[in-house]
């Protein structure tokens, strides 16, 4: 009888024995998994983040399209979203919104071409990705998976302070400026004149028009070292030589001369526009209000011509507030 107990208590101890390797095994693979599994949520994560704010540029840059450069119908923004997260790998499925200057929701992303249009004050889009990724160790848990989130709003806004290597006075010719004016006030608030728009102007020269500052060395450069908001006064140039580049338009034939140059033909940039000028000689300051983008149609020795071409995006610089039509903008990730 003794030798039966203890054969029945060594089997009972085998058996509570192996119990607790399985049940010792079960926990080490799910700590395997957590760590292995967290490690590829919290990448996952970022990635989505990433891709989330990738799809925000691209829809606010589809809604720029559609509003600013008349191109595209309503859907095109959704469309933006959905191909740049499939083309970062984001399988669920986005939520997609539209944002006016303040970031309050407009409503949805229209899905479809419905021929309503967009909003009159949309001026962001607002994006939520959500990726969906199967688990692996931590299914032995009974986690079959995980799901990254993540949200972002891309906006445009109006560019208000860069740097550039020329300033206009977008005055007429009888407040000394050029015929037509590029912009043209209402009520206190100046807005570029459409009539200007595919218009060529003489920006650097000579002599050129400088909105009543009575400056004859006046050639129509400005300090392009300096970073200056609109509204606001901008220093004149003295020199022969224009540049440098600083803050390139965000077109295949922007400038991007980082040193002084005096031939610039075919290439992109961005201008302030000016209204009020003061000081004479060297001394001479103008107040400008607009960024515009010209192209640069002729180079000769100290002096360029340019087509004023209205609005476009610039790459990189200050924005804030929803621009106006024919005004350079800047698009930006704001949360």
């Amino acid at each position: 009888m003794l030798d039966i107990a203890v054969t029945r208590r060594r089997t009972d101890e085998r058996g509570a024995f192996t119990v607790l390797v399985a049940i010792s095994l079960l926990c080490l693979l799910g700590l395997v998994g957590l760590v292995i599994d967290g490690g590829r949520a919290y990448a996952a994560r970022r990635g989505a983040q990433n891709a989330a704010d990738a799809a925000a540029l691209a829809g606010a840059g589809a809604l720029n399209d559609v509003l600013f450069d008349s191109t595209g119908q309503e859907a095109v923004v959704y469309d933006a979203v959905v191909a740049s997260l499939a083309a970062n790998h984001v399988n669920g499925t986005p939520e997609c919104r539209l944002v006016d200057d303040t970031r309050a929701d407009l409503g949805p992303c229209p899905s479809s071409n419905t021929g309503a249009g967009l909003p009159s004050t949309a001026a962001g889009v607002s994006v939520r990705a959500r990726d969906n990724q199967d688990g692996s160790f931590i299914k032995a848990l009974g986690i079959s998976g995980f799901s990254a989130a993540a949200g972002a709003t891309a906006q445009i806004e109006a560019l208000r302070a860069a740097a550039s290597p020329f300033l206009i006075c977008g005055q007429d010719a009888a407040r000394g400026g050029f015929d037509p004016p590029l912009l043209m006030e209402s009520a206190g608030t100046w807005a570029v004149n459409p009539a200007a728009v595919n218009q060529s102007y003489e920006i650097h020269a000579a002599q050129v028009p400088d909105c009543g500052a009575g400056s004859n060395s006046f050639k129509g450069l400005a300090d392009g070292s300096a970073v200056v908001p609109v509204p606001g006064w901008w220093s004149d140039d003295t020199g022969v030589h224009a540049g440098p580049i600083r803050n390139v338009v965000a077109r295949g034939d922007g400038c991007t001369s980082t040193e002084g140059f005096d031939n610039w033909t075919g290439c992109t940039l961005v201008v302030p526009i000016c209204v009020n000028g003061r000081g004479t000689g060297s001394g001479a300051e103008m107040y400008c209000v607009r960024f515009g983008v010209f192209r640069v149609s002729q180079s000769h020795a100290n002096s360029h011509e340019a087509v004023f071409l209205g609005g476009g995006i610039v790459r990189s610089g200050q924005g804030g507030g929803r621009p106006l039509a024919n005004e350079a903008r800047v698009i930006k990730l704001s949360q």
